[in-house]
């Protein structure tokens, strides 16, 4: 077979001993069979399609790039979110019901997590320290581990906070960017709603906020939600004015309804 001189890599000389020509079996075209030689001393044989095996190269260096770009999106997610230090090792077995309604909304909530129920999203109610988070962080960290699409737990005010800090240009997101991953979250989890304070406007409401929240929660339809909230739903008519009702609206639909009783299980011994 022919000899032929390639020349120029790393001031050396390489030599391509051309053995043989064959027909590969993928894409039908013919390739050659060669030894290859760097200054007189044998380095490799190649026995492969170049066109198939460029090919192939190619496809892994996307994956290689699609997988990296998912990780960065999933870093993203962690990033943003704020568990709760304290239900860090919580989950749904830590989690202990005192009466009839936490009962129903612990098993309501493994329904939801499991895909048993009709509705897209929950939305919790009750005063501090029945579960409410608990449970939402539970179905969570369950979503987190189980499956390949992000989640995103946060609570309203430091949603609100973290959005504020864009402003200045020195935070690593933007207020558009939060609200991507927000908007496509495969759980988003918006934890303590009328826990924020915002400065009122001129009418008492909280308008700057409002707006935010009306923004989450209208990218969130049809998709899967936790609500949690202390707040009666006339507290929140009250507190975002006139967007309270396309807010709550929007929070509503398709939603399941929790509503805790109970006494605080973090003041229990205190006198």
């Amino acid at each position: 077979m022919e000899t032929v001189d390639i020349h120029g890599l790393f001031g050396g000389r390489l030599k391509k001993d051309v053995k043989d020509v064959k027909k590969c079996d993928e894409c039908g075209e013919d390739y050659e069979v060669y030894d290859m030689y760097l200054d007189g001393e044998y380095k490799s044989t190649s026995n492969e399609c170049f066109q198939c095996k460029q090919r192939k190269e190619d496809n892994e260096m996307v994956r290689e790039v699609l997988k990296k770009r998912e990780e960065r999106k999933f870093i993203a997610y962690q990033t943003l979110s704020v568990e709760p230090f304290e239900l860090q090792d919580e989950n749904f077995d830590t989690y202990e019901p005192k009466n009839e309604t936490q009962q129903a909304g612990l098993n309501l909530t493994k329904k939801f997590m499991n895909d048993e129920l009709r509705q897209t999203t929950l939305f919790f109610q009750g005063d501090t320290g029945l579960g409410k988070t608990h449970l939402s962080y539970s179905v969570y960290k369950h979503y987190k581990d189980e499956n390949k699409e992000p989640a995103l737990f946060i609570d309203l005010p430091s949603l609100l906070s973290t959005i504020r800090g864009t402003y200045g240009g020195n935070s690593d997101f933007t207020q558009d960017k939060i609200m991507d991953l927000i908007s496509k979250a495969g759980l988003f989890v918006l934890d303590d709603i009328g826990a924020e304070y915002v400065k009122p406007d001129a009418n008492g409401y909280e308008s700057w906020a409002a707006d935010i929240l009306f923004q989450v929660v209208n990218s969130r339809q049809g998709k899967k939600n936790i609500f949690t909230t202390n707040f009666t739903s006339k507290h929140l008519t009250q507190k975002y004015g006139m967007m309270s009702k396309r807010i709550i609206s929007r929070m509503m639909s398709n939603a399941r309804i929790i509503k805790l009783d109970g006494q605080d299980h973090r003041l229990k011994g205190l006198d």
